[in-house]
């Protein structure tokens, strides 16, 4: 058996050698791994494992003698290799996907062999851990990591070091390493399949820590008492609510609001444990964006990502070094590659946006610990080539040195780099700018108070040449400068249309310096990019760079910025200078209005299909069947008798920051014609005497100023929504046609609730039992005959005095 093994090695071998673009061909390589080594390992792992035929202890040391003895070959074999073909694997271990001159055919040929005999190291170093019944796979995983550096468009390496990671459980790793082995030229696609299952594994994980959390911390309340609240028979219709700050992680609220609540939530935990929800988390959204799974939660969970990620780069020394953040940049990255639609000029779908959001929300917290850094390390005055001095002595016009940049902050530029260099190449992604998640930072503020951060750092402290410029004099030769993040993602898809130009720097220069000059000239350049587009999203105003940016912002509650939605929106508001529309002659108009009769067509099916399901639960109940409502009130919707009748209530409401009051579009309309003392109030109230509709009146006035006010101060807890669940950032144009709406302006209301609500058919038991709803909004009202409809529609109703008495703010 080993003379055979022998014979064949020596055949295989002397076809590489004599040969290398046939053995390439014909998958030598493959061929003498598998029949000499892989199948004969396999079998003796196979008896180790079953304990039958030979004594497992005489399997084991034939076993690992195999495993030496392939070592030793391939070890030889690539010694042989350049010597046979003229090369040195060191010149070629840079990492370097794109190489300046083009290599000998043959070289080429050797290289992709020499990776291939690598891996074959790697595997037979894991092997012969696993035989020893070991963890320790650092041996292999060098192997993995070389044969990487000579090949990274090749995504077998990858998938070998994803292994490595699920053995040793390290899962972000593990997801990291498996999206790196799919966005290569050559991929390995069954890593599919591993990071659906890495995944799931989140998922459920996620779900216990949720449900516990539940469990110890969170207060369950009866909601506030309601005249007039009929129960079916057996109790048909049961309400648990649940006060707001009782939860976790709350959404929406004023910035200081969600700070110390993330204060107070995380800042007891230690780096250790902050580290490890954050990763779970990270993976839990994710695992939604890649599996398509759960997406009606991914607000909320992107939030806590984004909360749990703010907190851990506060820590310092930081508690994620360069190569984690490196990692996580690249996942979010992979994220928006996979989701994006490869349909040229199709609209973003909304989970394209929702991963590009995600992924744009951690890049902002980057720039903002970044600039929060910048700003803390001091200016110094820096001569000038004039002789003269920078601020002539005043610190505050000084420069800040990059050679005075603190640890923290190097960990935190190669990060911002690459999701820079993305960004340059890939500007379809983020211009026009996407949604952002609901209660993230705003990156184009953070990228223009970086701008002016980096206004005040000298980056040609180490002097750095290109093609481009002169070399300096003297007979020293220019040194390639490669930055640890470009040798570290080579080959990675998404940066392949990244402008990479080569940089060379003095030898005897201090290449960590020079790296991070080269950083911030890169940033720098990428901020003047943002300040040159066609529609400029930084601009230089008063002194400083501002952002310019106008992107739309998701609709927190439901997935309704789908496309297919998109020609309904402009038939919500009526503005009065656009009244007539303009048709070209050359057949474009028809096309357009056949696409909208399309999409007219799709979204009626959508509304008969939530028809459909409202009936589906309604049969249910009809059946003797329980319904369970679950009340997180977030949403608050008052009519217009509330803000008659409690004004004062409702600015409470709105001060706490716990909840969003969303102002139905006719209620603005019905205020509007009180103020001006017209007829016709839309609530129902009866005002015979003159003096009261004129209190009335007074009172309608100060209730439309109150909103103006919140409007124009762009107030986080106060929303307008038209009666087609549409938001309105401004209500400077607040004429609704409600022609095609069906019923009365109570009935307008309720739909603006209605658009709150997320059924889906997976509330509905598989077995006999209870149906839970879940709800975040509720009602605000007066009216016994509206309470009556939105009870109808499982919508909670409360009136205002009841409900401030309940949620003890004010």
């Amino acid at each position: 058996m080993a003379q055979l093994r022998l014979e064949l090695l020596s055949v295989y071998q002397q076809v590489i050698l004599t040969d290398i673009e046939f053995a390439d061909q014909q998958s030598v390589d493959q061929a003498l791994w598998k029949n000499v080594y892989h199948q004969v390992i396999e079998r003796f792992r196979l008896h180790l494992k079953e304990g039958d035929g030979e004594p497992a202890p005489g399997v084991r040391t034939l076993l690992l003698a195999l495993l030496h003895q392939g070592a030793v070959f391939f070890d030889a074999l690539l010694q042989k290799l350049q010597t046979a073909f003229h090369f040195k694997l060191e010149d070629y271990m840079d990492g370097v996907a794109i190489r300046a001159r083009p290599l000998r055919k043959t070289v080429k040929y050797a290289l992709l062999s020499a990776q291939r005999y690598m891996i074959c190291q790697g595997d037979i170093a894991r092997y012969r851990e696993q035989t020893s019944d070991s963890a320790n796979y650092g041996k292999a995983r060098s192997w993995y990591l070389r044969a990487q550096q000579i090949a990274p468009k090749n995504g077998r390496p990858y998938n070998q070091l994803a292994l490595l990671a699920v053995y040793t459980k390290r899962k972000l790793d593990a997801v990291y390493y498996y999206m790196r082995s799919l966005a290569v030229s050559n991929p390995i696609l069954t890593a599919k399949e591993s990071l659906m299952s890495l995944f799931e594994e989140a998922r459920r994980k996620a779900d216990q820590l949720e449900r516990r959390r539940r469990q110890d911390g969170e207060g369950l309340w009866r909601g506030p008492a309601v005249r007039g609240q009929v129960r079916g028979p057996e109790g048909a219709r049961v309400e648990l609510w649940i006060r707001p700050h009782a939860s976790g992680a709350r959404r929406g609220g004023s910035e200081s609001s969600r700070e110390s609540e993330q204060d107070g939530e995380l800042s007891t935990l230690s780096a250790s444990d902050l580290n490890k929800r954050f990763i779970l988390s990270f993976l839990h959204a994710h695992g939604k964006l890649f599996t398509k799974v759960g997406m009606e939660s991914f607000p909320s969970v992107a939030l806590r990502v984004l909360q749990e990620f703010g907190a851990l780069l506060q820590h310092s020394p930081t508690a994620l070094g360069r190569t984690r953040l490196l990692q996580l940049i690249t996942i979010n990255m992979f994220t928006v590659h996979h989701t994006h639609s490869r349909v040229e000029g199709e609209v973003r779908s909304v989970l394209h946006q929702q991963s590009t959001g995600l992924g744009l929300a951690m890049f902002a917290l980057l720039l903002q610990r970044c600039t929060q850094l910048l700003r803390e390390t001091p200016a110094e005055p820096i001569l000038m080539e004039n002789g003269e001095g920078a601020g002539q002595g005043n610190e505050a016009d000084g420069m800040v040195r990059v050679s005075a940049f603190p640890l923290d902050l190097r960990e935190l530029l190669p990060s911002i780099k690459v999701w820079s260099d993305w960004m340059l190449g890939h500007p379809d992604e983020w211009n026009p700018p996407p949604c952002n998640i609901n209660g993230g930072p705003d990156v184009w503020r953070c990228l223009a108070d970086l701008c002016n951060a980096l206004a005040r750092v000298e980056h040609e402290e180490a002097p750095l040449y290109t093609a481009d410029t002169e070399e300096p004099e003297g007979d020293e030769e220019l040194r390639l400068l490669l930055l640890e993040e470009d040798k570290l993602l080579a080959g990675f898809i998404p940066l392949l249309a990244a402008p990479l130009e080569p940089c060379y720097t003095d030898p005897h220069t201090d290449t960590g310096i020079a790296a991070d000059c080269k950083r911030v000239t890169v940033l720098k350049y990428f901020l003047e990019a943002l300040c040159g587009q066609e529609e400029p999203l930084l601009a230089f105003k008063g002194g400083k760079y501002v952002s310019m940016a106008t992107g739309p912002s998701l609709n927190p509650w439901t997935e309704r910025g789908k496309k297919k939605e998109s020609p309904e929106k402009g038939d919500d508001v009526i503005v009065e200078a656009e009244s007539s529309l303009s048709t070209s002659e050359d057949g474009e108009a028809e096309d357009d209005i056949r696409e909208l009769r399309a999409r007219r067509s799709v979204l009626t099916n959508k509304l008969a299909e939530q028809q459909k399901r409202r009936d589906k639960i309604q049969a249910v109940l009809q059946t003797g069947g329980q319904l369970q409502l679950e009340v997180r009130p977030y949403y608050l919707v008052p009519d217009t008798n509330g803000f008659i009748d409690h004004l004062d209530g409702l600015r409470t409401l709105l001060r706490s920051a716990a909840y969003v009051l969303v102002v139905p579009l006719i209620v603005i309309t019905e205020l509007d014609g009180l103020a001006k003392g017209q007829d016709g109030f839309g609530g129902g109230g009866n005002y015979g005497n003159g003096a009261h509709v004129r209190a009335v009146q007074e009172k309608a006035r100060q209730a439309v100023a109150f909103l103006e006010r919140g409007f124009e101060a762009r107030e986080p807890g106060l929303r307008a929504l038209t009666s087609r669940g549409n938001q309105l950032e401004s209500i400077a144009f607040r004429s609704e046609d409600t022609s095609g709406q069906q019923g009365n302006n109570d009935d307008v209301i309720l739909s603006c609730c209605l658009h709150c609500c997320k059924d889906t058919e997976d509330v509905l038991p598989e077995t006999p039992g209870p149906v839970r709803l879940h709800r975040e909004v509720v009602l605000l009202t007066d009216d016994r005959n509206l309470r009556v409809k939105a009870l109808t529609r499982n919508v909670p109703v409360r009136d205002i005095a009841a409900f401030l008495s309940w949620a003890k703010v004010g």
